[in-house]
């Protein structure tokens, strides 16, 4: 792992500094690659990178999932701030093509790595970084989370952040399935990492795990890499190694791991 320092020039309060960690491009290497074509090892690999981060005993819980074997995998990681709302950093571990590298290990294999760096940062807020089952089913997974969310917790929630399908291209976002505020906070940290990052809407196509949440008014953004030309990757047999583009999921990695820090330090 290593510590990174990144400026960031926020207009209502100046210069703001936010050290974020990022995986070894190595160590990372290999993890994408434990990618399997099979939901059930997929859950069971998942699971123990988490225990290998740190999660396991009261931090990890699994939530059952009407019409999946495979249940959700929350890890939970509690605030130290006076005052914590609720960040939780999702992906579908679930595939239908290929060997699924692209849709969604690329996304959830992130998941592991994300929570060990929150817990070294000792954030103020409370997470929750979930690994949502059958999303190709139906978002089976992220609508029993939402709906197992008590009414008067959902206000507590201060944002979600949905990644789905990263490594094909630059950091994309479905900009008609987020919250603006949380678009703009993506877009001011990939500027000051000169990364690029641009809309692209889905709902012509498909959808994802941000959708229960935009539809009960959570705060959510999602996160992807899918344009056009590169749609038919996913969800078929081109879904391999082959598919990724390193450069790209690697600097989509750095975006996550510091617009995670950024969030928890600016949001009230």
């Amino acid at each position: 792992m290593r510590l990174l320092l990144l400026i960031l020039l926020a207009a209502s309060a100046g210069a703001q500094s936010v050290e974020f960690y990022t995986i070894k491009e190595g160590v990372l290497q290999e993890r994408l690659r434990l990618a399997h074509p099979k939901n059930p090892e997929r859950y069971q690999r998942l699971k123990t990178l988490f225990s290998q981060s740190g999660c396991a005993g009261d931090s990890l819980r699994e939530q059952k999932v009407g019409g999946s074997k495979e249940p959700n995998l929350i890890c939970g990681l509690p605030g130290s701030g006076d005052r914590p709302r609720k960040i939780i950093v999702g992906a579908h571990f679930d595939a239908v093509g290929g060997d699924g590298i692209i849709d969604n290990w690329s996304g959830a294999v992130l998941l592991p790595s994300l929570y060990e760096f929150a817990g070294r940062a000792k954030p103020r807020h409370d997470f929750e970084f979930i690994g949502f089952a059958a999303e190709e089913k139906g978002l089976y997974g992220s609508k029993t989370y939402v709906k197992s969310i008590p009414k008067d917790e959902r206000s507590r929630i201060a944002a979600v952040i949905i990644i789905d399908s990263i490594g094909l291209t630059s950091t994309k976002c479905w900009v008609n399935g987020s919250t603006k505020e949380l678009v703009q906070d993506a877009f001011k940290v990939a500027q000051a990492l000169k990364l690029d990052f641009r809309g692209v809407n889905v709902e012509g196509v498909g959808t994802t795990d941000s959708q229960p949440f935009k539809d009960n008014h959570i705060p959510v953004l999602c996160l992807h890499s899918v344009t056009q030309e590169t749609w038919n990757v996913i969800n078929g047999s081109r879904d391999v190694w082959s598919a990724v583009s390193w450069k790209d999921y690697y600097d989509t990695h750095r975006l996550i791991s510091a617009l995670i820090r950024y969030l928890d330090q600016t949001l009230p």
